[in-house]
């Protein structure tokens, strides 16, 4: 018997691509028993084209010429509409609550799915203590040769700090994962769900602790490929870097408050620091003033993460031993933004 899952999408002002993402999964190998979308208060037409491919969906099916494809069930298109954008973690994990299949596919709505990708992710839940799979994700739409890998997965290190994995080498065994696509157990996700309080940003990383804490792996599969036009819902140019830096600069400073052990949080305090004086020259340098405030939330935040914290549940105490070491160069990547004349 085949397994089966539900896929959640959340969108936001996504009317040039949802309709793309969403036609990809009905022509999937396997296709899901669901499609929920969580609309994200959008201000342009995504609402209506998500309406217009649900009413179509049984047309579409119907229209199919192969016998053994036009006989198989269309997925029910459930449809969420929030009034205001709530952000990315709380509409997923609203979006989650109608999920009933075993797992479940989370994609972004700039995401389009290979044929077999849930498939092949399928196949590689082998165990129960694997949690999360996620598939390749290839830089843009149009397939071609040696097309470039917008991340294969990700990886934490010991300040904090998270990158996406660009080689399709190396161990399959991850300590992060990448939140533009990837599958997880259903049961698991519900119970640890994305942390509430964040908007936006590293709330791949923060759950990924916790689910390290609790003892679950998460993996990469190499056969299942999916392609990602990359922040289509952010802001662009040097907005989109500071908007990203601020959301995820605070969150980031949460994250080593609540979880961090002693032994590594003085050293993330310190990097962190310095990095956060970075950003201020940043924000000041472009004149993103309204992001200053960071320097004082990412405090708060920090403070807020201390209070929070808490040893119920945790059963690997060594879970840190799964941070990376930190590689200093990649914390001042904006280095070409700050002193580029062209900014």
């Amino acid at each position: 018997m085949k397994k089966s899952y539900d896929a959640v999408i959340v969108n936001y002002n996504g009317e040039r691509i949802i309709a793309e993402c969403l036609k990809s999964l009905l022509k999937s190998d396997l296709r899901p028993a669901k499609i929920i979308v969580f609309d994200n208060g959008s201000k342009d037409n995504s609402v209506k084209v998500i309406k217009n491919i649900r009413r179509s969906v049984w047309r579409w099916e119907n229209s199919r010429v192969s016998p053994s494809r036009s006989t198989r069930q269309a997925p029910e298109v459930i449809l969420i509409e929030s009034e205001k954008n709530i952000g990315f973690g709380p509409a997923n994990n609203e979006a989650t609550k109608r999920a009933k299949a075993p797992f479940i596919l989370f994609l972004n709505n700039d995401i389009i799915l290979d044929k077999k990708c849930s498939t092949e992710l399928l196949g590689w839940f082998k165990d129960n203590t694997t949690a999360i799979l996620n598939p390749i994700i290839y830089k843009g739409w149009k397939i071609e040769n040696n097309q470039l890998v917008y991340a294969f997965g990700a990886v934490l290190d010991r300040f904090g700090f998270n990158y996406g994995l660009y080689s399709l080498d190396g161990a399959d065994d991850l300590n992060c994962f990448s939140g533009a696509c990837f599958m997880a157990r259903t049961d698991i996700f519900k119970k640890f769900r994305f942390e509430k309080s964040f908007f936006l940003y590293f709330e791949e990383p923060e759950m990924s602790i916790r689910l390290l804490k609790a003892g679950y792996k998460i993996a990469r599969v190499k056969k299942a490929k999916s392609y990602h036009l990359v922040s289509q819902s952010s802001p662009k140019e040097v907005e989109g870097v500071a908007f990203r830096q601020f959301y995820a600069g605070q969150n980031r400073w949460f994250m080593i408050g609540k979880h961090f052990p002693v032994r590594l949080i003085f050293g993330a305090i310190s990097v962190n620091l310095l990095h956060l004086f970075y950003l201020v020259f940043f924000f000041t340098k472009n004149k993103k003033f309204k992001y200053l405030k960071l320097f004082y939330l990412a405090w708060y935040h920090f403070s807020r993460g201390l209070l929070g914290r808490s040893r119920v549940g945790i059963k690997k105490k060594l879970w840190h031993k799964k941070l990376t070491k930190p590689e200093i160069r990649n914390y001042f990547a904006l280095k070409k933004k700050v002193f580029s004349k062209k900014v």
